[in-house]
C-alpha cells in the first residue's frame, strides 16, 4: 500500500490533470471541443484552427483523448508544433490545404453530431489510412451505415462567437436493401457574444448514402457544406486596452448611420464530397478507395485608402496618447500634455471615439465625388479560393495472428485562386486600379504605378477584380507502406516507409508594372522528391506496464504558401528551395492497472530548411512588404504526462502536464520585397533562440470527475505558462539593426542588439461541467451537458500576440498612467462563459 500511495504521489506531481472517459460525458466534451476550435481558436490573418486535430479524437490516450479541449481557450498545440503538421482526413481522403499545409475546421463547422465518428492517431501510431504526420492525424468516417438508426435534435446556447445552435440529424442505418441513408442540417447564429462588433450566420448541411451490395462491395456517397459569414476581432495593444477598460476592446467596427458594422467579414462556403468504394476482398485482405472534391469560396474582407487619405483604424499608433510624447523619457510641452490629456479623455469617455467612424469615411468620399477625384476609403474582399480533387486507395493485409502490411497511394491536385475585388466604394465614385505607394515613389505617369498593365488606369467598380491576379497550381502523388509484427505479445514492432514528389508553379492573370517580366503566365514549376521511414518498438513488461521508442524521418515539399517572394506581384521563387527535413523521436512508459492508467512521455525533433513567409503593412516604410526566411532550423523537445487515478467507484482524479521547448536554432536566410518595387533585397533575420509563439509550452491541469446514476460532475484546474508572443522578423533583419545601432563587446568590437521576445505572465483557469444522460423508453434517450469556463473570470490571461512590423526602438515598462508596449498587440482569453447542450435522440 504505500508503495501504491508513493507511485500515486510521484505521479501526481509529475503530472498535475484531467477528465474520465464516460460514454455521455466524451459526447458532451467533443461537442464543447468542436465548437471551442471551429469559432474560438481561429488565426487573425489566416483563419486556421491553431490546435493538432488529433486532439479531440485519440480516445484510447489519456494525454491526447484531453490536451486538445481542455487546453483549447489558450490555443495549445501540442509540443508547439505549427497545425500543418497535424492531418486531417475524411473518410480516408486527406483534406489538409495543400498551400497552406492546414485544415480548415470550417469545412465541418457545425456537422458536430455528423462528424462524431473518428479516428485519432499519434504521431507514430499504427493505422489503417495514412502514413502518419509529425503532429498526429484524424480519420472522420462519414459513411452512412455507420450512423445509429433515427433522429437526433440538438439544440445549444452559448456567450461566446455564437450564441445560438440548432442541429437535426436523420439516419435510416443499414436497411434490408442494402441501403444507408443520413442527413443532417445545423445553424448557428449570433448577433454578438462576449466580443462586441462580432455577428455570426452560419448554415450547415450534410447528406451521406451507402449501398451495400454484399459482404464483400460497398459503396459510400457523402457531401456538405457550411456557408458561413462571421465577424473578426483584431488584437490591440495594452494601451489601447487600457483606455477602453477592456481586454475585449475590438477595434474592427464602428457605428454607421448609428448601427455596427465590422470591416472584417469573413465569408465562406466549401462544398465537398467523397465517394468511397469498400472492397473486401477475403477474410484478411481489404481495399479501400476514395476521391474527394472540394470548392472553396473564402473571402475577407478590410479597410483600403488611397492618396493622402489618413488611416482610418481608430487604434492606429499615431491615434494613441503615447504617441503624443514618450511617457518614459520625454518631458511634455504645456501644449502637448493638453493634447495628451484631451486624447487620452476622448478614448476613456466617447466610445465613438474608438471605433471606427463610418459615416466620416463616406463623408470623405463624398467630398472627393464633389471634386472629381478618387475614392480615399474603400472596403476590399480578398481571396483564397481553391478548386482540389483528392485520391487515396489503402490495402490492408493480415498476414497471419503476428504480422499485417498496409499500403497506400494518394494524388491531390489543386488550384488555388488569390485575388481581390472591391466589395464596397463607400459612396465613391472614382478607382483606378494603380498602386499608391508606386504613384507616391515613382509618380502618376510612370509604368511602375499599374497592377494591370495590359489594362492601365482601369476604372474599378463594385465587384470587378483589382490589385491582384494568380493562380498557384500543387500537385501531389505518395505511395506507403506499413509492416506490423508481434512476438508472442510482448514484443510489438513496427516500420514503415514512405515515397512522393510535389510540383508547384505560380500562373499570373496580370502583368504588373512593378515585375513585368515575371508577373504573367507561369513561373516554371518547382519539383521536389519527398520520403520518410519510421519505425518503432513496444515491449510489454506485462500486462500492466510497458516501454514504447519510436524514431522517424522525414523530407517534406515546402509549402506553396511560404515557396514565393512576392506572389501578388511576380513569380520568382524562394532562393536556394529545399525539401524540409524533419527527424525525431519519442520514448514513452505506459501504465494502466486498477486503480491508475496513464503514460509518460519525452520526445524530440528537429526541423530543418523550413521557410516561413511574412506579408504585412510597414509602418515604418508606409507600403505593403514580403519578408521570406529560409534555411530555417528549429528545435521541439519536451515532456508529457497523464495519469487518471481511479479513487472510488464514482470518483476519480485524473493529472496531466507537459514542459515543452520549442525555439529556433538558427538564424536563416531572408529576402525582403516591397511591392512598389521590383528589386529584392538579400539580408538576415536574428532569430536564434527565440521561441515557438501563440501556445503555451508549460500546460497542467488536476481535474475531479464524480459520476452517479447518469450524472456526471467535473471540475477542473489549470494552468498556464512560458507563452511567448509571435516576434517581428522585420525588427531582426541585420539592415534594421544595423539602422537602430549596434552595441560593443568587451574587447570593442561592434555587436548587433537583438530585441529579445516577450513572454507573457502565466495564469490559471478553472472550468466545470455537469452533466445528465436520461434513458426513456423504446430506445429514446435526453443528453444534458452544460461546461462552465474561466469560472474565477480571469481577464488578465493572454492568449498571445504578436510585435507589429516597425523598425523603430521601443520599450516595456511601467509609466504612472498605463503600462503598455507602444508595439505589440495581445489576444486574451475569453472571460467567464457558458455552453449549454441539450440532445434529444428519438
Amino acid at each position: 500500500m504505500k508503495q501504491r500511495l508513493g507511485l500515486a504521489i510521484v505521479l501526481f506531481c509529475l503530472t498535475p490533470a484531467l477528465l474520465a472517459q464516460q460514454k455521455a460525458k466524451q459526447n458532451a466534451r467533443e461537442d464543447n471541443a468542436s465548437f471551442m476550435f471551429t469559432e474560438s481558436q481561429l488565426n487573425e490573418e489566416d483563419d486556421t484552427a491553431q490546435s493538432t486535430s488529433a486532439l479531440v479524437t485519440s480516445n484510447n490516450d489519456v494525454y491526447l483523448s484531453n490536451v486538445g479541449y481542455l487546453f483549447s481557450p489558450m490555443r495549445f498545440r501540442v509540443r508547439g508544433y505549427d497545425s500543418q503538421y497535424s492531418d486531417m482526413y475524411i473518410n480516408g481522403v486527406q483534406f489538409n490545404d495543400v498551400e497552406t499545409g492546414r485544415f480548415s475546421y470550417g469545412l465541418i463547422g457545425g456537422l458536430n453530431d455528423a462528424t462524431r465518428n473518428k479516428e485519432g492517431i499519434g504521431p507514430f501510431e499504427v493505422n489503417n489510412f495514412t502514413f502518419g504526420a509529425i503532429g498526429g492525424a484524424t480519420n472522420i468516417n462519414l459513411r452512412a451505415s455507420q450512423y445509429a438508426a433515427g433522429s437526433k435534435l440538438t439544440l445549444s446556447g452559448s456567450n461566446r462567437n455564437y450564441i445560438l445552435r440548432g442541429m437535426y440529424t436523420y439516419s435510416t442505418g443499414l436497411m434490408n436493401n442494402g441501403w444507408a441513408f443520413t442527413g443532417s442540417l445545423g445553424y448557428r447564429w449570433g448577433n454578438e457574444g462576449n466580443i462586441e462588433g462580432i455577428k455570426y450566420n452560419s448554415f450547415s448541411y450534410f447528406l451521406g448514402a451507402e449501398k451495400v451490395f454484399n459482404e464483400r462491395h460497398s459503396l459510400s456517397l457523402a457531401t456538405w457544406g457550411t456557408p458561413t459569414e462571421r465577424g473578426q476581432q483584431m488584437a490591440a495593444t495594452e494601451e489601447a486596452y487600457y483606455l477602453a477598460n477592456s481586454h475585449y476592446y475590438n477595434p474592427n467596427w464602428g457605428y454607421q448611420n448609428g448601427e455596427k458594422r465590422n470591416a472584417r467579414i469573413v465569408r465562406q462556403f466549401e462544398p465537398s464530397a467523397i465517394a468511397s468504394w469498400n472492397f473486401n476482398i477475403d477474410d484478411n485482405k481489404k481495399l479501400v478507395t476514395s476521391a474527394g472534391f472540394k470548392y472553396s469560396n473564402y473571402g475577407k474582407s478590410a479597410l483600403g485608402w488611397n492618396g493622402n487619405a489618413a488611416d482610418p483604424r481608430p487604434d492606429y499608433y499615431k491615434k494613441l496618447p503615447s504617441s503624443i510624447f514618450d511617457v518614459w523619457e520625454s518631458v511634455p510641452t504645456p501644449d502637448e500634455l493638453q493634447q495628451f490629456n484631451e486624447v487620452t479623455d476622448n478614448w476613456k469617455n466617447n466610445k465613438a471615439y474608438r471605433q471606427l467612424d463610418w459615416d466620416a469615411l463616406y463623408f470623405a468620399n463624398k467630398q472627393a465625388n464633389s471634386l472629381g477625384k478618387e475614392a480615399l476609403y474603400y472596403v476590399e474582399e480578398r481571396h483564397d479560393d481553391q478548386l482540389a480533387f483528392n485520391f487515396n486507395s489503402v490495402f490492408n493485409h493480415q498476414w497471419n495472428e503476428r504480422n499485417s502490411y498496409v499500403a497506400g497511394i494518394a494524388v491531390n491536385t489543386t488550384k488555388g485562386m488569390h485575388y481581390k475585388k472591391m466589395k464596397d466604394l463607400l459612396g465613391a465614385q472614382l478607382y483606378t486600379d494603380v498602386d499608391k505607394f508606386a504613384v507616391r515613389d515613382h509618380g502618376a505617369s510612370s509604368t511602375m504605378i499599374q497592377n494591370d498593365l495590359d489594362n492601365p488606369n482601369r476604372r474599378i467598380g463594385e465587384g470587378d477584380k483589382f490589385g491582384y491576379n494568380y493562380n498557384i497550381y500543387v500537385n501531389k502523388q505518395s505511395a506507403w507502406i506499413r509492416y506490423q509484427g508481434n512476438n508472442a505479445g510482448s514484443l510489438n514492432y513496427f516500420v514503415s516507409g514512405k515515397i512522393g514528389s510535389t510540383q508547384m508553379f505560380r500562373d499570373g492573370q496580370m502583368r504588373n508594372g512593378r515585375a513585368p517580366l515575371k508577373s504573367l503566365g507561369s513561373s516554371g514549376t518547382a519539383k521536389f522528391l519527398e520520403g520518410g521511414v519510421k519505425a518503432g518498438l513496444s515491449w510489454a513488461i506485462n500486462g500492466n506496464h510497458s516501454f514504447t521508442l519510436n524514431a522517424g524521418y522525414e523530407d517534406r515539399a515546402p509549402l506553396a504558401y511560404n515557396s514565393f517572394i512576392a506572389p501578388r506581384i511576380k513569380n520568382d521563387f524562394v532562393k536556394d528551395l529545399k525539401t524540409e527535413r524533419i527527424f525525431g523521436g519519442d520514448l514513452t512508459y505506459n501504465f494502466n492497472t486498477s486503480w491508475v492508467m496513464g503514460r509518460l512521455t519525452g520526445y524530440y525533433t528537429r526541423f530543418q530548411n523550413q521557410v516561413e513567409m511574412d506579408a504585412f503593412y510597414n509602418d515604418s516604410e508606409a507600403r505593403f512588404t514580403y519578408l521570406s526566411m529560409n534555411g530555417i532550423e528549429k528545435e521541439h523537445w519536451g515532456i508529457e504526462a497523464a495519469a487518471t487515478f481511479k479513487l472510488t467507484s464514482e470518483l476519480s482524479l485524473t493529472a496531466i502536464g507537459t514542459w515543452s521547448d520549442a525555439k529556433y536554432a538558427n538564424n536563416p536566410d531572408a529576402v525582403l520585397t516591397y511591392e512598389s518595387e521590383n528589386e529584392s533585397n538579400l539580408d538576415r533575420v536574428y532569430a536564434k533562440g527565440l521561441h515557438a509563439n501563440g501556445t503555451p509550452l508549460s500546460a497542467y491541469s488536476l481535474a475531479l470527475d464524480y459520476n452517479i446514476n447518469g450524472w456526471f460532475f467535473n471540475l477542473t484546474g489549470n494552468y498556464y505558462d512560458r507563452v511567448y508572443i509571435d516576434f517581428s522578423s522585420y525588427r531582426r533583419l541585420g539592415s534594421v539593426l544595423d539602422k537602430n545601432g549596434a552595441g560593443v563587446d568587451a574587447n570593442g568590437n561592434p555587436v548587433l542588439n537583438v530585441p529579445g521576445q516577450e513572454k507573457l505572465d502565466g495564469g490559471f483557469m478553472l472550468d466545470a461541467s455537469i452533466g445528465k444522460f436520461i434513458r426513456l423508453r423504446n430506445g429514446k434517450s435526453i443528453s444534458l451537458n452544460l461546461s462552465l469556463t474561466n469560472i474565477l473570470n480571469n481577464t488578465d490571461l493572454r492568449t498571445g500576440g504578436f510585435e507589429q512590423n516597425r523598425d523603430d526602438n521601443y520599450k516595456d515598462g511601467d509609466a504612472r498612467i498605463y503600462k503598455f508596449s507602444k508595439n505589440s498587440k495581445y489576444f486574451y482569453a475569453f472571460p467567464f462563459n457558458a455552453f449549454l447542450n441539450i440532445g434529444y435522440r428519438f
